[in-house]
Formats: structure tokens, C-alpha cells, sequence
């Protein structure tokens, strides 16, 4: 008999949590059912708020990790519902949780914090969840981050090809899957949470759809080489980031020395974004096939300059990881999904390679109901 798994993620760009059901083998996926909901504009901005705030009130973040868990397993409700699945039919329920800080190991005392109450979703929904998956590979010297290059190297690798996967959310990542079975990853830096940023500041709206806005801009080189000065751009792998270190801040602090129009500083920002993707797959190995997956997949301007920077560093054009039989919206989703069974297995999914940590451990914490 199989068993089903749901998938729950909430990205750092905080706009939707994304819920999948699915049953996995070795090498194959079995997608039952999705359901994507918008989070209500309170809870927005509340996590932007406590994202960057330092410190943080206390009182604040309980509460706002409360009223997630119940929102989390509303929609997984809905969705079981919708696929008339009851409860006991569920092994586990694999909920990534809402980012609010994401400070590694080379800050002293690091710490990667999600919240999205486990307990709640696990009362609510009368099933297993496993979350809290960062902390166990911090505690070995880890980063914690990224977590999705074990499911890429799992269902995603060749051992024809040299591929890159590359997940746009609002920090980019990449996974690094040469044909010889090896594995490597690490965070690039700014997906869509600058994007975003400035597009929410300007018109108070979530996003730049399908970057019309950035489109009608023109690249600023000045400003875009001063961009790419940050310092975590020269950090060696193993390296993550977040919002901490890439919000609207970054962006006001960079352009003091410019005056520029807004929609110029979105092409800018968008070309941040493609030029430090395509940097990253020029440094590899020679990459025979470029993946994409992500909310950035749906940003056609973004995609364009991804297009054009990879083809000036000569590297292979980008497909959606469609062509890999998974759609780019539900790859994170499904990750989370895979990482509850392996966990409810005793299994592995950390990868130090990727992350930096002493050794393969475990992830993730089981919450029962």
C-alpha cells in the first residue's frame, strides 16, 4: 500500500503557502493533488515586520506562529478534502514553516528560525508532522541551508549529463548534479524578494507579474556593478542567505550615490538576479542542461535576461523542470513532502557537501496529534 505525504512551503517571499500530496519511490513521484493559498495581508506583513525586526518581540512572533499553524492546516484541510483523503490515510505531513530569520554558522550562536506551529497543524489535521528541519544540521556545524539539493540529486540527476537546477524563489539557489553521482549547492543570492520589494513599495502591490514593470526600465551598469560588490557574492561555498542581508534596505543603502528611475532600478535588480545566476553556472563544471524551478519561473523579463546572460558566458539555455516531469511551481512543496518520508524512515536528507556540516543527519522533528 502507498504512502501519501503532503507537502506544505511558505518561501521567504511570504506571498502563498503551497501544499502538494504525493506518493514517491526511488526514482518516481506520484503527484495526487496541490493547492496553492495566498496568505492574508496581515499575516504579510507581520512576517516582514518580524523578519526585520532585531530584536524581536516575543509575544508578537508566538502569536503570528500560532495564527500560521492554523493557516497551514486549513489549506491542508481543503486539500485533502478536495481529494477525499481522510486523515489516518496520511502518513506525515511535511510543513517547512515561514523563515523569519536565517542566520548561519558564520554568525556567532547561528540559528536558522521557521515558525508555523507544528503542534497546531498536527491537533488540527489529526496527522503526523515533521518540521523543523534547519536545526539538526546547524547543531553540526551546518548551515542549515539549502535544503532542496537532496531531492534534486534524487530525482533530478543524470548519469549521462551535467546538470544545474536552479530554484528561483526569493533567494535563488543552485544544486550542482555532475554526471559522476557527486552533489553540491549552495544559495546565489537574490531570487525575487528585491523584486518584490521595490515593485511593493512603488505600487503596494505583491509582485512585478511576469516583470512588465522591470521591462520597460533600462539596466543601470553603475548601479549594477556597485550591487554586485556585496560581499557574499565573493563567499566561497558552503554559503546561504536571506532577506536579512538582501531586502529593501540593501537597496536604499546602494543607491544613495544615484538618481535613478524606479523602473530602472527593477530592470537593475532583475539583472542582479540573471547575471549572478548565470555567474554561478559559468564557475562549474562544464553543465550540459540548465533547470529552472520556482516563483521566478513565471517572470517572463527575468527569464529573458537569465536567457541572454547564460548564452554570453556560453552556458546551455534554461528549460523549466517541466521537461524533468516536475512542475517548477510544486518542486519546493514536494521536496518537504519527500523530506517527512525520509524522515518517518530514519533516512538521511542532509548533505554536507552542500551545507558544510560535520556529517549526514537526520532531519526534521515529528510533532504527533
Amino acid at each position: 500500500m502507498k504512502e501519501i505525504y503532503i507537502g506544505l512551503m511558505s518561501g521567504t517571499s511570504a506571498d502563498a503557502v503551497d501544499a502538494v500530496a504525493a506518493a514517491f519511490t526511488d526514482k518516481k513521484i506520484e503527484l495526487l493533488g496541490t493547492k496553492s493559498d495566498r496568505l492574508p495581508n496581515d499575516v504579510k506583513v507581520k512576517i516582514k515586520s518580524l523578519s526585520n525586526s532585531d530584536p524581536i518581540e516575543i509575544d508578537e512572533l508566538a502569536t503570528l506562529d500560532n495564527k500560521l499553524g492554523l493557516l497551514f492546516a486549513k489549506t491542508t484541510k481543503e486539500l485533502l478534502k478536495s481529494l477525499g483523503l481522510e486523515s489516518d490515510q496520511v502518513k506525515a505531513i511535511g510543513s517547512h514553516g515561514q523563515t523569519i530569520k536565517h542566520r548561519p554558522n558564520d554568525f556567532m550562536d547561528g540559528f536558522s528560525m521557521q515558525i508555523g506551529n507544528a503542534s497546531i497543524i498536527a491537533v488540527e489535521t489529526g496527522c503526523k508532522v515533521v518540521s523543523d528541519f534547519r536545526r539538526a544540521d546547524i547543531a553540526l556545524g551546518g548551515h542549515g541551508a539549502p535544503l532542496v539539493p537532496s531531492f534534486h540529486y534524487t530525482y533530478f540527476g543524470s548519469s549521462q549529463v551535467n546538470r544545474a537546477i536552479v530554484n528561483i524563489g526569493g533567494i535563488a539557489n543552485i544544486t550542482l548534479l555532475p554526471s559522476n553521482d557527486s552533489v553540491s549547492g549552495y544559495d546565489i543570492g537574490p531570487g525575487n524578494t528585491l523584486l518584490d520589494g521595490w515593485y511593493k513599495q512603488h505600487f503596494n502591490l505583491e509582485y512585478d507579474d511576469k516583470g512588465i514593470w522591470a521591462s520597460t526600465g533600462e539596466i543601470n551598469e553603475d548601479f549594477l556593478s556597485l550591487l554586485l560588490t556585496n560581499k557574499y557574492f565573493e563567499k566561497q561555498p558552503p554559503k546561504s542567505t536571506g532577506p536579512e542581508e538582501f531586502c529593501l534596505n540593501f537597496i536604499k543603502q546602494t543607491l544613495l550615490d544615484f538618481r535613478l528611475k524606479p523602473e530602472d532600478v527593477q530592470a537593475t535588480l532583475t539583472e542582479l538576479t540573471a547575471i549572478t545566476i548565470a555567474k554561478s553556472i559559468s564557475k562549474a563544471q562544464p553543465i550540459d542542461e540548465v533547470f529552472v524551478c520556482g516563483g521566478g519561473c513565471k517572470n517572463t523579463y527575468l527569464m529573458e535576461r537569465l536567457l541572454k546572460n547564460l548564452r554570453d558566458f556560453n552556458q546551455p539555455e534554461p528549460k523549466s523542470t517541466s521537461f524533468l516531469g516536475i512542475d517548477p511551481q510544486w518542486v519546493e512543496a514536494l521536496t518537504f513532502a519527500w523530506m517527512a518520508k525520509k524522515r518517518i524512515h530514519r533516512e538521511t536528507t542532509s548533505l554536507p557537501s552542500v551545507t558544510g556540516a560535520k556529517r549526514k543527519a537526520v532531519l526534521g522533528a515529528v510533532y504527533c496529534p
